[in-house]
């Protein structure tokens, strides 16, 4: 796509762009960026510990022959920062003393390595040399928490689908909410770490961001783990320099060149045959996933200019490349989904054997009831005995009275029950099971360059593609219980990055990055099972060409008795096209033992995205509050009598936009060789995501009056407009242009324009950091760490996008008990109530923690490390909905047989979901940790003891039945998990490496690896079917055990029933626990050497190793049939076999 191509659905044209990104470049003087720059530091002494001050230290990287130099101060100290990470050699001279020379010392991003010397008295043309001792270090210089998974770690560690995101899951405090998956999926919010909700992680690549602004739940790029060099994962009060978000910083490590040429060449197959099924799997699902690509590296030949001397320079020391493509292809059927359908007989209006009685003989006296909605009478129980008055006959619909849009419905599920990988013709749960096809395909390329101009000057550049195509068979965003929305998802991602690094003086660095993210993302139906042509549906919509595929089938649900699986179209497919630029700025100075810092940086982020609305319909068919229903919801939907039905007039499109500046200032402080201290403050101010046309509208309660408010007919579906009626009452929208287009709209007079652009007003916030580290011994194998910090979340642009399908500029209407022959029963769709709102508190504030920890690292003989530390996180102005205009509990119950619409607050609207700032949570945690990183076996090994309480756990939960009071919602969070053990291990063979020929040939060169995890179970709300419609907590009965954990019944039906009445349920948020997960997933390498630096490696993993059935859905609907039973489990064993040659 070239520029002009790619900026037009930004209203920019190139040379515009050039110019903004131009001034926005000059003017970054003042970062929520990661940074890929560690720094060295350490003291200088003699043998008799006297410090040795104007010592010169030089660090030096033998990959690319950098070399930085630094004077001891006063006290023996010196601090060298901003070094790329790598493998350093580090030296320290003086007259009179023996010139030492320390090598092998591994810096990770952001790392923090101490190099202490003792200078032997002597020339200083004697050299003594000390080889570092690989392993993990004690910190003695800063107290965050946080883990590195190095480039060993990377490659060894098997990993289902060759996806980096889930190293995650083996540092502490890390809970993986979903198994893991075989795909090319780019979210992010599945792996939640102290507590924090999953959209709080902050990703990055080489510190940049790489996050998806609209959601922030995806990833632009999932780099692929040959090219990465290392992951750092910081999870609890790290220093100033970071923001964005609240949770977990999680830096990917690119690789880069070298001085020598290195690269890989490599393929990975699995194939079902190897392959176990899972425990609800008809049969063994079909797999074949094929992964190969390459890469090099290493010196960049570049043309040389001016007189003498070669044309061209070899790269070495100056320029250098890395390379790399990968492809994964995965072709298999899903895991197994297993859903309520009718019977062939019942498709068929045929619900006789359903209705059967206790003896199980059809036609007998105790069979149930089909009530015939046009029939007057009985129908049911009278004095104990039955009258039929007004049943169908025979409990059987007769053919004439299933209407068109009722065969349509049955035609919709005549051909799912087609596509089923197995199906029972029974009435009974779960009887269907769906393992569809999914197929993803997805290629990656990344560049990156370095070019060392001197010792002061040095820049990068590093891009990133990602083509991702996925067919998902339930609808993308969809999620339809049923395949009948597939569609293929096109998402290709883009990451540009490029840096400049100055050493001002030997002591001032200055830090430069521009940070370029885009995706143009398109989601298209890829069968005609979404279309109404394909089943005969017939009924007229409210609002003809409303979107693009206005041919959708509605969106279809069931509820009360007789329920079967939802099925949903593909009205709401997605358009979102996303650019995201910043600029940052990082200043270092060192000061005797002050290293400070001072940077900020300026952000843009847009994204065209469309409404999703619900312009094909929305149809639900209850038996509660329905006067039309027969007592069975899918024979309500044969007749085509709904309980609602609602409807978009058309699906928008909006260009949202968003700015955030940020700035820090930070002080890492060495107050004595045993105490270090860092202090550091951080700013942020960013504006709301905004409509840049101003076309969302939102709902405010101080600008509704009841003088001017509608009424409604009796039953609730046509608004009546007074003299001085206001069917937009209440709402209020942004000021400025709106589109020519739009601004003729007669009804935006009816709609002030007094809201702040975004909706709320912005503010500024400054978030105080502060991190010690103690080293008692001052021996720098024991230190003490800790600190505290404030952190503020990134508002999803989520919160706003729904508000673009609101009134007037997108109209609505909802209607109760109708028929879909005549949805409007002969009133104007214009005079119906205006179907749920989605819109946001004015008064929405900026999601934040208050994390803090305390700690002891030590290191131990035979490279053992050690840490333990206590934990803390404390959310606030966490984001929730509430429905503004639900209706009070016990109202409903004592108005029977009034319709839903007339017992509302705020005549004139159904649903008005409001997205508010006030939910709390708290996480408190042990988190227990060890490492061996030398030696033939590697392993760490984490525990965490912890707990997590919140009163809502993601943006879109919503209290029960729009209940305001937050305690009653408060408890165990779903990513709960109390116990959690990580583990990963490596072990290189040692016994053959000195045998000769054929014996070392074949059995040296053999390493073992794997990672084992176990969680404990999630907690589960129950529920049950409330008598006036929809679900409430359920009753739970004291001293009744809970749990039966037999076979695939987990829970105990006869501790749980129905809260009677409108009566709140007296079981807590989160009363249950689920079953556990472990896992191991291991691999088996065998190593052929070629020379020196020639390797051809064989591979085997084991993925799920044991075959364990990790069982992870339940059935927590105390009147749904089937309550208590497990209903879903994780996959089945897999074999992966690799092949890699490196040079």
């Amino acid at each position: 796509m070239n520029c002009k191509e790619g900026l037009k659905y930004f209203r920019m044209p190139c040379l515009w762009f050039g110019v903004w990104l131009l001034l926005l470049t000059i003017g970054a003087s003042n970062v929520w960026p990661q940074t890929s720059f560690g720094r060295i530091s350490g003291t200088v002494a003699d043998t008799a510990g006297a410090v040795v001050a104007g010592a010169t230290v030089t660090v030096a990287d033998p990959a690319t022959s950098l070399v930085r130099t630094a004077v001891t101060d006063e006290s023996g100290f010196y601090t060298i920062t901003n070094l790329p990470v790598g493998t350093y050699t580090v030296s320290a001279e003086m007259r009179n003393f023996k010139k030492s020379v320390k090598t092998d010392n591994v810096l990770n991003a952001d790392g923090r390595v101490t190099v202490d010397f003792a200078l032997e008295t002597g020339q200083i043309s004697e050299v003594v040399e000390v080889v570092q001792e690989s392993g993990e270090t004690v910190n003695t210089t800063s107290g965050e928490v946080g883990k590195v998974i190095d480039s060993q770690q990377v490659g060894n560690l098997a990993l289902n689908g060759r996806n980096y995101y889930q190293l995650l899951t083996v540092v502490p405090g890390a809970v993986a909410t979903t198994d893991d998956a075989l795909d090319t999926n780019l979210a992010t919010n599945t792996i939640n770490i102290n507590g924090n909700r999953g959209v709080s992680n902050n990703l990055t690549v080489d510190g940049g961001n790489n996050n998806n602004a609209g959601s922030n739940a995806s990833q632009i790029n999932n780099v692929g783990v040959d090219f990465i060099q290392e992951v750092k994962i910081q999870t609890s009060n790290f220093s100033a320099e970071y923001g964005r978000n609240s949770g977990a910083q999680v830096n990917v490590i690119t690789k880069r060149g070298t001085n020598r040429y290195r690269g890989s060449l490599f393929e990975f197959l699995r194939n079902d045959r190897f392959d176990a099924r899972d425990a609800f799997a008809a049969t063994k699902p079909f797999l074949r996933y094929h992964n190969y690509g390459y890469s090099i590296g290493g010196p960049l030949p570049f043309p040389r200019f001016g007189e003498g001397g070669p044309y061209f320079s070899s790269g070495k020391d100056k320029f250098f490349f890395f390379f790399g493509q990968e492809w994964k292809s995965i072709h298999r059927f899903g895991a197994s989904n297993r859903q309520t359908l009718p019977t062939r007989a019942e498709l068929n209006g045929d619900f006789s054997f359903r209705l059967r009685g206790a003896d199980g003989i059809v036609g007998t006296t105790d069979d149930g009831f089909l009530r015939d909605p046009t029939r007057t009478g009985s129908c049911g129980l009278v004095s104990g005995a039955p009258v039929r008055t007004a049943c169908f006959p025979g409990n059987v619909i007769p053919t004439a009275r299933i209407t068109a849009d009722g065969a349509a419905v049955a035609s919709v599920y005549r051909a799912m029950i087609g596509l089923a990988a197995g199906y029972s013709d029974t009435p009974t749960t779960q009887n269907t099971t769906f393992q569809p096809p999914i197929a993803s395909d997805f290629r990656q390329e990344i560049l990156r360059l370095d070019y060392i101009f001197n010792t002061r000057h040095s820049v990068y550049g590093r891009y990133l593609h990602d083509r991702n195509g996925v067919v998902e068979p339930y609808g993308t965003f969809i999620n339809s219980p049923v395949p009948t929305s597939q569609q293929f998802r096109n998402r290709p991602g883009n990451g540009l990055q490029i840096g400049h690094l100055w050493n001002v003086t030997p002591n001032i660095i200055n830090d430069v990055k521009f940070n370029a993210s885009w995706t143009d993302q398109r989601i298209v139906p890829s069968t005609d099972y979404w279309a109404r042509s394909t089943y005969g549906y017939n009924f007229s919509q409210l609002f003809p060409n409303g979107g693009q595929y206005e041919n959708s089938i509605p969106d279809t649900s069931f509820a009360g008795t007789g329920t079967f699986a939802s099925f949903f179209g593909v009205a709401r497919a997605l358009t979102a096209l996303a650019r995201d630029y910043m600029v940052s700025d990082t200043l270092t100075w060192v000061s005797g033992n002050h290293t400070f810092k001072f940077g900020g940086l300026a952000n843009s982020s847009e994204i065209y995205q469309n409404g999703r609305s619900l312009y094909a319909g929305s149809v639900s068919y209850s038996t509660t509050q329905n006067p039309n229903t027969t007592g069975q919801a899918f024979a309500d939907a044969l007749l085509g009598n709904f309980r609602t039905y609602t409807e978009a007039s058309l699906d928008p499109a909006s260009h949202f936009k968003f700015q955030q500046y940020e700035a820090f200032a930070l002080d890492s402080w060495r107050i004595s060789p045993k105490l270090s201290v860092e202090l550091g403050v951080r700013w942020q101010y960013g504006t709301p995501f905004y409509a840049g046309e101003n076309t969302i509208v939102n709902f405010d309660p101080a600008y509704y009056d009841p003088a001017r408010a509608v009424s409604l007919n009796s039953t609730g579906t046509v608004v009546i407009l007074g003299p001085n009626s206001n069917r937009y009452n209440g709402l209020v929208r942004p000021g400025g242009a709106i589109p020519e287009a739009l601004a003729a709209n007669p009804n935006l007079a009816n709609v002030p324009a007094v809201a702040p652009r975004g909706l709320y007003k912005p503010k500024n916030y400054l978030m105080p950091r502060v991190g010690f580290a103690y080293s008692p011994f001052n021996d720098s194998k024991t230190a003490i760490r800790g600190g505290f910090g404030m952190y503020y979340d990134r508002i999803e642009g989520n919160i706003i996008f729904p508000l673009e399908n609101n009134p007037p500029f997108v109209d609505s209407a909802s209607f109760e008990n109708g028929n879909l022959a005549n949805i409007r029963g002969g009133a104007a769709s214009a005079l119906a109530p205006f179907a749920n709102l989605t819109t946001i508190s004015p008064d929405m504030k900026t999601s934040y923690t208050m994390n803090f920890s305390l700690g002891i690292q030590r290191e131990l003989p035979w490279g053992f490390f050690v840490e333990a530390t206590g934990v803390g996180n404390l959310g606030r102005n966490l984001t929730r909905q509430i429905d503004l205009n639900a209706i009070p509990l016990g109202v409903q119950l004592a108005n029977p047989g009034v319709a839903t619409a007339l017992l509302r607050p705020y005549k004139g609207y159904t649903g008005i979901l409001q997205r508010v700032s006030d939910a709390t949570s708290h996480y408190y945690a042990m988190q227990l940790y060890g490492a061996k990183r030398k030696g033939d076996f590697l392993m760490t090994l984490s525990y965490t003891w912890g707990k997590v309480l919140t009163d809502a756990n993601v943006l879109t939960e919503q209290a029960e039945e729009g209940l305001v009071n937050r305690d009653f919602n408060y408890g165990p969070a779903t990513f709960d998990r109390r116990h959690i053990v990580a583990a990963t291990y490596t072990y290189t063979v040692p016994f053959f490496k000195k045998s000769h020929g054929f014996v070392r040939a074949l059995l040296d060169g053999y390493e073992l690896s794997g990672i084992t995890r176990f969680q404990s179970g999630r907690p589960f709300t129950i529920t049950a079917a409330s008598s006036i419609g929809g679900t409430r907590r359920a009753d739970v009965f004291e001293g009744v055990d809970l749990y039966i954990r037999n076979n695939r019944q987990w829970l105990n039906p006869a501790a749980f029933a129905a809260a009677p009445g409108a009566r709140l349920g007296s079981s807590g948020a989160g009363i249950v626990t689920g079953p556990d997960f472990f896992i191991t997933d291991f691999s088996i390498r065998k190593k052929f050497k070629f020379g020196e630096t020639k390797e051809l490696r064989l591979q085997g993993d084991v993925f799920n190793a044991f075959n364990r059935n990790n069982f992870n859905s339940l059935q927590t609907v105390v009147t749904n049939s089937g309550f208590g039973t497990l209903t879903a489990s994780g996959p089945g064993r897999s074999i992966q076999l690799g092949i890699k040659f490196g040079f």
